[in-house]
């Protein structure tokens, strides 16, 4: 971490709960803390938050027990507008102690109370969606925000009555973008002349994916490449057991990977879920793609994240329901077969990567506050 800037800024991220919220904020803390500003991450309690935030030593993480908004007749609505008001209260307690300047929101309920307070505190609130539609959460903390951050094109449309809507592309954190001479290969102890195959469960496993991907091992061994297998760790201990079945295959099975930029360098082709911020980094990188989204994501958003890829020509959308060992083996034969097309698919992928967005956002949030009358 660099010198504190003299006209430094205090800024307070909230970006727990998944890591689609929690990676890109990560992102953003690093630029700012690396220009001498001061930054406060709020997490969740989620285990994924914990694990996250242990490779990140160097900025600082607060936890707050935040809860998921229920349905509005649910029972469990009471609880929920408990906790909102006690995370409130916390969250302007914690901005006045540390003169926080500006919230910014990374989406989902968790940044409601964040943003919330922070604009009764006068601060300066921000928020960004990754994604190709906003959830219910953001579409609320909208209202309290001054500016709005979109990740795709196709999200500024969704929010027509707000008067600063900005596209500025889906952060990837420092450790990925900065290059080294780390060994992919040798780091997961994989073969240095077979194809790679990465899988990748989400930050919160991806079961339908994990169990497609197991029924196919035995048509990976016979095709003569090897696998890379992010599991999750829900579905950690399963899936080395059914990967234990199949010796032969060249494979690394793990339940979390600090090492993500090692990762993509070494993946030849990807399967993974549609959240923005994995395919941000499977852009970033030029790894193609097939894209199976969850299919109870709320407004189907990783369905139309998937489509933006698919039709550029970056991925394929592949539907859980119509996923098997063979509909999943023959299309990664597909391409792995067609070196033109995976060549395609990879500069396809690269041209949708924004690869200074963590920049841009930490440029935003620090003018936001020092222009004139910025402050409330």
């Amino acid at each position: 971490m660099k010198p504190k800037n003299p006209k430094s800024v205090h800024v307070l991220i909230a970006c727990g709960g998944t890591g689609g919220h929690l990676f890109p904020g990560i992102a953003v803390g690093e630029v700012l803390a690396s220009r001498g500003h001061d930054v406060t991450l709020l997490i969740s309690e989620k285990k994924i938050d914990t694990l996250a935030a242990s490779g990140h030593k160097d900025l600082r993480f607060e936890k707050m027990p935040f809860l998921a908004m229920p349905k509005p007749w649910s029972p469990k609505m009471i609880g929920f507008l408990k906790g909102l008001w006690q995370g409130t209260k916390a969250c302007r307690k914690l901005i006045r102690d540390r003169d926080v300047k500006v919230v910014l929101g990374m989406g989902g309920f968790t940044s409601f109370a964040p943003l919330y307070a922070g604009r009764k505190e006068g601060c300066r609130t921000l928020i960004h969606e990754s994604n190709a539609i906003p959830g219910k959460a953001n579409r609320l903390n909208a209202r309290y925000s001054d500016i709005v951050l979109c990740g795709l094109e196709a999200c500024k449309a969704h929010f027509p009555k707000h008067g600063d809507v900005r596209v500025v592309g889906t952060p990837i954190r420092s450790s990925m973008r900065h290059p080294n001479n780390d060994d992919p290969r040798e780091f997961f102890k994989l073969d240095k002349d077979k194809r790679t195959l990465l899988i990748m469960g989400g930050s919160q496993g991806a079961r339908g994916v994990n169990r497609a991907v197991g029924m196919a091992l035995d048509q990976f061994e016979k095709m003569g490449i090897q696998v890379l297998h992010i599991a999750g760790p829900t579905d950690y201990e399963e899936v080395r057991d059914v990967y234990a079945k199949v010796p032969l295959l060249k494979q690394h099975v793990a339940a979390f990977c600090h090492r993500m930029d090692l990762a993509y360098r070494v993946a030849d082709l990807a399967v993974a879920r549609s959240g923005a911020s994995s395919m941000s980094e499977l852009a970033y990188f030029g790894v193609p793609s097939l894209l199976v989204p969850y299919p109870y994501a709320a407004d189907d958003h990783q369905t139309r994240n998937a489509e933006i890829f698919d039709r550029a020509g970056a991925g394929r959308l592949m539907k859980e329901s119509e996923m098997n060992a063979d509909t999943l083996a023959d299309a990664v034969r597909e391409i792995f077969d067609d070196p033109r097309r995976a060549g395609e698919m990879k500069k396809a992928a690269q041209q949708l990567a924004v690869k200074n967005s963590a920049e841009k956002i930490a440029d935003l949030l620090v003018k936001s506050v020092t222009k004139p009358n910025a402050k409330r």
